[in-house]
């Protein structure tokens, strides 16, 4: 089967790759505006009169979306096919994700720690999951389709639960939550599905201790994924 981080590689270098010359084949491009936040060579998001665009170019297809609100202290962690910003808020931060190819959204303003407040650090997205460090240095996975209870990855303060699409693995204080931030890897293992969807086991890891900077600990969570436009 194909795993899903390959198909979207495997999309990404065909924008690349196609003949020189050949006028139907020539890659879309998403151009510059203003208000630009984040670019590549695969799309770009922006804001304007508060709200959140992007525009993007995987499986050689360009779309643009309204993604969902912005505002001034917002942050934003963004790849071909997903999106995760954060959104301040009286007393914490607000957390959003959607699809960047059909803008569907699968956090609203969700709270950053679930069941409570806090601002955030930094923003991860890899394929169908989101993470953040917040800045009291707690780590938060977040998942679009859970299939599984979330399970531990070494030893965390308590054993991690589900809380609709978010789990919290804790919270670390032995780093600052930018260098603790600097430590978080989003990725995936025993990948299966087609080019339509499938199934993974996602994780979320990082290394909480200065002492042992090799000795990581996270969450492993199982869960599915979609293609929007497919078949």
């Amino acid at each position: 089967m194909t795993a899903r981080p390959a198909l979207l590689a495997a999309a990404v270098a065909a924008l690349v790759a196609v003949p020189a010359g050949t006028a139907s084949a020539k890659a879309p491009t998403c151009p510059a505006k203003a208000g630009t936040v984040f670019h590549s060579s695969y799309g770009r998001a922006w804001h304007a009169g508060g709200s959140l665009y992007s525009c993007t170019t995987v499986y050689a297809k360009k779309r643009v979306v309204r993604l969902g609100p912005w505002k001034p202290g917002s942050k934003l962690a963004w790849e071909p096919t997903h999106a995760v910003w954060s959104v301040p808020a009286a007393r914490g931060d607000r957390i959003w994700a959607a699809s960047t190819e059909d803008g569907r959204r699968w956090l609203l303003g969700t709270r950053a720690l679930g069941s409570a407040e806090a601002r955030v650090q930094r923003l991860f997205v890899y394929d169908s999951t989101a993470a953040w460090v917040t800045k009291a240095g707690a780590v938060v996975f977040a998942l679009e389709q859970p299939q599984a209870d979330p399970e531990a990855i070494g030893t965390l303060p308590s054993a991690p639960a589900a809380r609709s699409h978010l789990a919290v693995a804790g919270t670390f204080t032995a780093l600052s939550p930018t260098d603790l931030g600097r430590t978080v890897r989003l990725d995936s293992a025993n990948e299966d599905g087609d080019e339509c969807g499938g199934a993974a086991d996602y994780r979320v890891t990082f290394a909480p201790d200065p002492a042992a900077p090799s000795s990581r600990v996270g969450i492993t969570w199982n869960g599915g994924w979609t293609r929007p436009f497919c078949g």
